[in-house]
């Protein structure tokens, strides 16, 4: 993968996290995944930083899929 697709990779990552449709969480979600990857070189070889930064991303979708900030809307 191209460093290119790996920005766009996290950004995605960030902006589900935070919740789609609210600029506040999506602020909140970079935040957390910027904060996370580059702790997570602390533990992890740098070339996997990323992976741990998507793997909160998907336990924290698992537990609240509508984001960190996003309202549990119905659609449909």
């Amino acid at each position: 993968m191209t460093p290119r697709s790996f920005v766009l990779l996290t950004v995605f990552a960030a902006v589900t996290l935070g919740g789609l449709g609210t600029d506040f969480g999506a602020m909140v979600g970079a935040l957390v995944i910027g904060v996370l990857t580059f702790m997570a070189t602390l533990w992890v070889a740098p070339e996997l930083k990323n992976v741990g930064a998507l793997l909160v991303m998907i336990v924290i979708l698992m537990v609240r899929p509508q984001g960190i900030f996003g309202r549990k809307e119905r659609i449909g």
